[in-house]
């Protein structure tokens, strides 16, 4: 008989398997498009055509994330992971048998439609179907299965780079669409999010929904107690965009639009995405070397994402936020002022002068991907998500995640450009967003460690709800 907690982890997983085709395609996308076979098949991209490839699919996924808030108060949170999985998978099919660059930015773009509606639902979903006291740790499920994407990427595209010929950079798309197929083929059996059937006015099936996700038939009751007088007090109709931004909401709507901005301003993703870039910059000289050295960077994100996905409701949210800020602007500061001193440019391309300093460099990068993952991968996601009522949850997190790919989607675009015109610029930018990042938290931060969506809710009014 498999316990109740267990079967709530059982459906997060399969849940965050849109979260692995993220980490798929971040992890493989920079090592493909260095990839000789690629070069050979597609052409030779410049910095500037490659960041407007790798790029595109966060300005689709911004849009399409505009749109999920409408789709999972519509559909459900569910089917709105699952349509988002279909549209992923006839993207990368696409990918998988495009012969033209044009064609691959058109399948890019696609993904991103899919990825855009699935991710920013699947956060929502999983907040919403656990019990406070393992919110955190299942919410965190996203990540890790994100970070275990990521290192699969760049360990698949460093295998498949082996192999002669086109089938070498079209392996990784092929492994993103079979997960495409496992994730829409397990997401019709998942259960609906008992606040959202609470919110359609679906009791009888919320309730059913909690007795199979609550340990006592007495917490059941309370639980949706809890839920039916969060909504009566928001009303029953559904919040619209503008209200998010309305004064009773608008503290709690801006910090989280902010972090989850921020978030991207850290440089992690450009990191993630052109680490074979990073590497050779640093003193790697080969291809093979380089998506190596990568792939121990996606072992190190998987490896510290685990502790926060165990210790993440012990911690709290702001020590994290806070103590992982200040260790990844440490990280980014010190490789920058490495590069100013000992790095420079010969015929348009950046070097770093000395062995020790190379070994620091890269050292300093496996840093910052570590303090990244164990801090503000996981916190930022789940207190953005969980500050929000349930009424507008889901338009909510749409405007985040809008925010958060429009940042990464202008990080990912001028990256390539930024490393290869200033060796130290690009770390010192990075650092400097993230001191700002942590200084704004440390003021304007609530701790919402152990406490449920509804008495989160009390840490923002004026007025706490009375007890029911």
């Amino acid at each position: 008989m498999v316990s109740v907690t267990a079967k709530i982890y059982l459906i997060a997983l399969h849940a965050s398997l849109a979260g692995m085709l993220w980490g798929l395609d971040t992890g493989s996308i920079g090592p493909i498009t260095q990839m000789e076979q690629f070069s050979s098949s597609i052409g030779h991209l410049s910095s500037g055509v490659l960041g407007i490839y790798v790029a595109c699919i966060l300005l689709s996924a911004s849009l399409s994330s505009l749109c999920s808030g409408y789709i999972s108060d519509l559909l459900s949170r569910k089917y709105g992971i699952l349509t988002g999985g279909i549209v992923v998978l006839l993207g990368t099919i696409i990918s998988a048998s495009a012969k033209s660059f044009p064609i691959l930015v058109g399948a890019r773009l696609i993904t991103g439609i899919g990825q855009g509606q699935s991710i920013s639902v699947v956060t929502i979903y999983l907040c919403e179907i656990s019990p406070q006291e393992i919110r955190g740790t299942v919410a965190t499920m996203l990540q890790l299965l994100i970070t275990i994407g990521i290192a699969l990427g760049y360990f698949v595209a460093y295998a498949s780079s082996r192999i002669r010929g086109e089938l070498a950079w079209r392996i990784p798309f092929i492994l993103e669409a079979s997960m495409a197929a496992i994730l829409v083929s397990g997401m019709a059996f998942m259960p609906y999010s008992p606040r959202w059937l609470v919110q359609r006015g679906r009791i009888d099936e919320a309730r059913a929904v909690l007795q199979k996700l609550c340990a006592s038939s007495k917490f059941v009751e309370d639980e949706l107690s809890l839920i039916k007088g969060s909504l009566e007090e928001q009303s029953r109709e559904d919040g619209s965009y503008r209200e998010i931004f309305q004064k009773r909401y608008i503290r709690r709507s801006v910090l989280s639009v902010f972090m989850m901005s921020f978030q991207m301003l850290s440089g992690i993703d450009a990191v993630l995405y052109y680490a074979p870039i990073l590497f050779t910059q640093a003193g790697f000289t080969t291809n093979r070397a380089a998506f190596l050295a990568s792939g121990v960077s996606g072992i190190i994100n998987v490896i510290c994402t685990i502790p926060a996905q165990l210790w993440v409701d012990r911690w709290g949210r702001r020590s994290p936020m806070i103590g992982g800020g200040i260790s990844i602007a440490t990280c980014f500061m010190a490789i920058g002022t490495l590069y100013a001193i000992y790095g420079g440019k010969i015929d348009g391309q950046v070097y770093l002068s000395g062995k020790g300093p190379q070994w620091a460099v890269i050292i300093l990068i496996y840093m910052f991907v570590a303090s990244f993952s164990w801090s503000w991968a996981v916190v930022i996601k789940i207190y953005a998500c969980e500050i929000i009522p349930t009424r507008l949850r889901a338009k909510a997190c749409a405007v985040q995640q809008l925010s958060n790919w429009l940042v990464n989607f202008t990080v990912a675009l001028t990256a390539p450009l930024f490393l290869r015109v200033s060796p130290s610029g690009p770390y010192f930018f990075f650092g400097s967003a993230t001191l700002f990042t942590t200084a704004v938290c440390h003021f304007l931060m609530p701790e919402t460690k152990g406490k449920s969506l509804e008495e989160i809710e009390d840490l923002f009014e004026m007025t706490p709800r009375a007890t029911q």
